[in-house]
């Protein structure tokens, strides 16, 4: 079903554009920028609604760029491309500000709504990037017409949206460095060349299965092959090449995973060749501070954007406002990024997370930077963060969260609303649940400030950091 000649309004959450049928339905579309008309091709119907991509565009905005990616069309990495991105920075903007707004209940008057920073390099910014081996590369239309009894072509790249078993190969991912997408495409090269199998996901079989990519800001590279197999004399000769090929390619591990998903999180990892982790600086997040070095691991959590963290990090210790002396809770705290920060001016700091490995880095952060204030337990924050937690630890002055895409749980929740710190940071990846957990905790907190980060450049996400008070007594 084709709608035509559908008028481009505004831009929508999660990447869409919203635009209306001559009848008053709203059309949800992919692709599309505020100011087109366009030809819709329906992908889904509702009662109210439709849901679609861009099968032509009529008239194109004055907001629309030309792609920097060729692969654009296939892969959904970055579906906001083809927006010139000071665009992309306003409509993040309106994003965090209608959410709080909508859902959150916060009003537009009497909070300070501060704003919007932009990234300042909006490509080739990633650290970390995950990529699927596959006997068989996903092929555009135009390929399948031009050569339609094409044999099965191995591949190395990104999932094509909406298929688990389709992979699109990638000669040039734009949110990577350079060199990154030459070892990735050495990896690929080298592996064709001795023959070694890929992956096949409706089967199961196959060697190569996934690789990670991870990076510092000083240009040191980290490789993680993920086997379906034991690499055998092969896969072992393919690791070789990649580490005599690539002289900052520091650190190489390898580990088998037969199971049924690719998570490599639950997969015993073997170092192959060089150091066992990344060391990563990132200069003091506030003035007399100093800078910090973290650990980076093969399975440790880590800002993907990191001059963009480093932004992000001062923003939510400005909106803590610490004088010295302070209790802080640091609530999903990962590796503890923001919490060693923060206790170079903090009386004491306490960082909760679920991730064993995570707290293990934390302490191990924190010992190598000099910081004896800062502890750190792991646990499901729903079971952790109790009373019993606060009689340990004490009343805080400042509690800091910064949880996942999906928000708190309603017992985290409930908790905050409980001991009511004085201040209350959310720093968010989702505004979307950080506004309904802030409504939760209307009746005993007032939203002060807002302030929205983009991390992601060429995507829909958007980070924001919004300051809470405590309201008095007598208001709750």
């Amino acid at each position: 079903m084709i709608l035509e000649n559908i008028q481009i309004d505004r831009a929508g959450g999660r990447g869409v554009a919203v635009g209306k049928t001559s009848d008053g339905k709203t059309v949800l579309v992919r692709g599309a920028a505020p100011g087109d008309v366009v030809d819709v091709r329906v992908v889904k119907r509702h009662k109210n609604f439709f849901e679609g991509r861009v099968d032509r565009v009529v008239t194109a905005s004055s907001l629309r760029v030309a792609p920097s990616c060729a692969h654009t069309e296939s892969c959904g990495g970055c579906p906001w491309q083809h927006l010139g991105y000071p665009s992309q920075a306003e409509f993040k903007a309106s994003e965090v500000e209608e959410q709080l707004v909508r859902v959150g209940g916060v009003p537009r008057d009497g909070v300070v709504w501060n704003p919007f920073i932009s990234a300042p390099v909006p490509f080739r910014y990633r650290n970390k990037t995950e990529f699927s081996f596959t006997f068989n590369r996903w092929k555009t239309r135009g390929e399948m017409d031009a050569n339609p009894d094409s044999e099965h072509e191995p591949g190395l790249g990104f999932h094509v949206p909406g298929f688990w078993d389709k992979i699109l190969d990638v000669q040039d991912c734009h949110l990577i460095p350079d060199y990154g997408n030459e070892i990735r495409n050495a990896l690929r090269d080298e592996a064709i060349a001795l023959g070694l199998s890929f992956w096949q996901p409706r089967a199961k079989v196959g060697a190569l299965r996934t690789a990670m990519l991870r990076s510092n800001q000083s240009g040191d590279w980290m490789l993680i092959i993920q086997w379906g197999e034991h690499p055998g004399a092969d896969g072992f000769s393919l690791m070789h090449r990649m580490a005599e090929r690539f002289d900052r390619l520091v650190s190489l591990y390898w580990g088998l995973n037969e199971k049924v998903n690719d998570s490599m999180y639950d997969v015993d990892l073997h170092l192959f060749y060089g150091v066992e982790t990344l060391e990563e600086t990132m200069e003091s997040a506030f003035e007399g501070g100093r800078a910090l070095k973290f650990l980076i691991s093969p399975k440790s959590f880590y800002q993907t954007n990191p001059q963009q963290a480093h932004r992000l990090y001062s923003e939510a210790l400005r909106a803590a406002g610490l004088k010295g002396g302070e209790t802080v809770y640091d609530l999903y705290t990962g590796t503890g990024t923001i919490a060693l920060f923060m206790a170079q001016v903090a009386g004491k700091v306490v960082g909760v997370e679920s991730v064993r490995e995570a707290v293990d880095a934390a302490f191990r952060n924190a010992e190598r930077n000099g910081i004896t204030n800062a502890t750190f337990e792991a646990g499901d924050m729903r079971r952790i963060f109790t009373p019993e937690f606060v009689e340990r630890h004490g009343q805080p002055d400042v509690v800091v969260v910064d949880p996942p895409r999906e928000g708190m749980h309603p017992a985290v929740v409930s908790e905050l609303a409980r001991i009511a710190a004085p201040k209350l940071v959310y720093v968010s990846c989702n505004p979307s649940t950080q506004a309904r957990d802030i409504q939760m905790l209307s009746e005993t907190y007032e939203v002060v400030s807002v302030q929205g980060v983009d991390m992601f450049p060429q995507t829909f996400h958007v980070e924001s950091v919004v300051l809470l008070r405590a309201k008095s007594p007598e208001n709750h």
